[in-house]
């Protein structure tokens, strides 16, 4: 009971530093320690945010399919808004170490290829739901700042992954370009289900132009 008060007491305190510090990343840390009702709250809202929607989706749902009492979700999340913050950072995290863990050591064209090929295995999955970070933002209003601030962190992120393997003459415009495919496609395979032809001519039209722009 005193080490429950103890992680308690401590993930309340990083929750409210995520709230009010600019320094919304410190949450990767202590989601190292937070307690399994914690983990099994944030993991099951997450699940329910992506399949339906995050308006669509209140803390009933969340408690009921979590297992968890409310008191025991407020007790972690002082708020619904708290608990979406929570889960967008975390699946950021997520998202980066799964993305690196796949580029690995390859740079330049060869970088650029991988972060495609992620991205197709992702649009290729039975659970695509399109980008969690985009619906944030559509669902997000004047008053959600941090919510919007976190999505934008996160495709600012991608964005200089892309440019960071596009170093060469008009490389800022083609990593635009690279990025710009890359959310497209994210929304078509969302509306019209995934294209193998469609993500391979994507893929061989970028290289194409990545080629002809280090050649310059």
């Amino acid at each position: 009971m005193v080490l429950f008060l103890k992680q308690t007491l401590l993930f309340k305190k990083h929750i409210d530093k995520i709230s009010n510090s600019t320094d919304l990343y410190y949450f990767i840390f202590w989601k190292r320690h937070m307690s399994k009702s914690a983990l099994k709250i944030l993991d099951t809202a997450e699940k329910l945010f992506n399949e339906n929607s995050f308006v669509g989706v209140g803390v009933d749902l969340i408690r009921d399919k979590s297992g968890c009492s409310k008191t025991t979700m407020y007790t972690y999340y002082k708020n619904k808004n708290q608990l979406v913050k929570s889960v967008l950072v975390a699946r950021d995290e997520r998202f980066k170490q799964s993305l690196l863990g796949y580029v690995g050591d390859a740079t330049g064209l060869e970088a650029i290829n991988k972060i495609l090929d992620w991205h197709t295995n992702w649009f290729r999955q039975d659970f695509f739901k399109g980008c969690l970070f985009v619906r944030a933002v559509a669902e997000s209003n004047q008053d959600d700042q941090d919510i919007i601030s976190i999505s934008k962190a996160h495709k600012q992120w991608i964005k200089e992954l892309i440019a960071a393997n596009c170093n060469m003459p008009n490389g800022e415009a083609l990593s635009e370009l690279i990025y710009t495919v890359i959310e497209g496609l994210i929304s078509r395979f969302l509306v019209d289900g995934f294209d193998e032809t469609l993500a391979t001519n994507m893929k061989n039209s970028i290289n194409q132009l990545f080629n002809i722009n280090q050649n310059l």
